[in-house]
């Protein structure tokens, strides 16, 4: 059976590092004197502050990692949520959409990547109703009667808004 003693002897131990500074180890060995200690006490202090400190550091990060997924899935469930009752037409090249179209949808729709999107008889009620968003649209033509300045509320990543002649 070993003693305390034993056990305090065992836990340390001779060690060789290389690669060390020699300007900090002079510095490191001025401060062992100064304050009345060893040298190897001091590296001991320092490696269990240095382990200490990476330790909290990993926590920190991991709980920051975690609040960042966890907030971003709310986001996206959030977003998700609010956005199911909307129809999404997207990637098409041209496409004409009539005011009786948009009506017997029900519900808003929302226009995404499209190059060029038409309302020809357009009125702005139903736009207003109807219209959920329209992104990264190169071209939308809308009626004179359409508020511009309403409809681009609804508008991200469009070009151009062309007034359609009566």
């Amino acid at each position: 059976m070993s003693s305390p003693d034993d056990q305090k002897t065992n836990e340390k131990q001779t060690v060789t590092i290389r690669g060390v500074d020699s300007r900090l180890y002079e510095k490191l060995v001025k401060m062992a004197r100064d304050t009345g200690r060893t040298v190897g006490e001091l590296i001991n202090q320092a490696m269990s502050q240095f382990l200490s400190t990476l330790s909290e550091a990993e926590m920190l990060a991991y709980n920051i990692k975690d609040g960042v997924k966890s907030t971003g899935k709310a986001f996206l469930d959030g977003f998700n949520e609010t956005k199911k009752d909307v129809i999404i037409i997207s990637n098409l090249g041209e496409v004409v959409i009539t005011k009786a179209e948009l009506n017997s949808a029900g519900r808003p729709v929302s226009f995404r990547n499209i190059t060029k999107l038409v309302f020809p008889d357009m009125d702005q009620d139903t736009a207003d109703k109807f219209i959920d968003s329209i992104i990264s649209v190169d071209e939308v033509a809308i009626p004179p009667n359409v508020n511009k300045l309403m409809l681009l509320r609804k508008c991200r990543f469009v070009k151009k808004i062309t007034v359609l002649s009566q």
